[in-house]
């Protein structure tokens, strides 16, 4: 009886959603052009992800460039930091080793002041490899940047020393403490950078 009762129902339910799946699939140009109150251009789109019309008012919404760009080289421009130059190959090599873009500049300013107190033709604004009188020597900053940017990520970040704190020990044992501080407040720094321009 209960098989019965549930055919009973299930039948009639079956037809009716086949029916109304059928008329809006028919229907669905009509849905698609009409013009619905509170629909968004860009939800329009959504239906046909292919359309050029879509393309191009995506392409519209994008920036000229890449955000992190003109942050990096507002905060370097601010701290008169010659790596300024260097803003779009921090951002490429951060890309490439997968790290976050405001480490590099951030452990520049620790180390180096930004680059403005290095060793004369060094292009090493991050302390890299200097132990004592030991000094490694790089042609020019992206050299350095790619160098700096494989080595956090190979011999720090792939080996669980995922933040300042934890690198601190191994790229600068003998700090206590200042040298995250001090690079995790420049990563701070541009942080404020990028919500500045949010709001601009």
């Amino acid at each position: 009886m209960k098989l019965f009762l549930l055919s009973l129902i299930w039948f009639p339910t079956t037809l009716m959603i086949v029916f109304l799946s059928l008329t809006t699939l028919l229907n669905f140009e009509y849905y698609n052009k009409s013009n619905i109150a509170g629909t968004s251009q860009y939800s329009s789109y959504l239906f046909n992800l292919y359309n050029s019309d879509y393309e191009n008012w995506v392409k519209s919404k994008l920036p000229d460039q890449d955000a992190r760009l003109i942050v990096l080289r507002k905060f370097l421009s601010d701290y008169k930091s010659p790596l300024i130059e260097a803003s779009e190959e921090i951002i490429k090599q951060s890309d490439i080793y997968g790290i976050d873009y405001a480490l590099i500049p951030s452990i520049a300013m620790q180390e180096s002041g930004g680059c403005k107190v290095i060793p004369p033709g060094s292009h090493n604004c991050w302390g890299f490899g200097i132990y004592g009188k030991r000094k490694v020597v790089f042609n020019n900053f992206e050299e350095a940047i790619t160098a700096v940017a494989k080595t956090i990520k190979e011999a720090y970040i792939n080996k669980g020393l995922t933040n300042p704190t934890l690198l601190e020990d191994r790229w600068t044992p003998s700090s206590i403490g200042n040298w995250s501080y001090s690079v995790n407040y420049f990563i701070g720094k541009i942080r404020q950078y990028e919500r500045n321009l949010q709001t601009s």
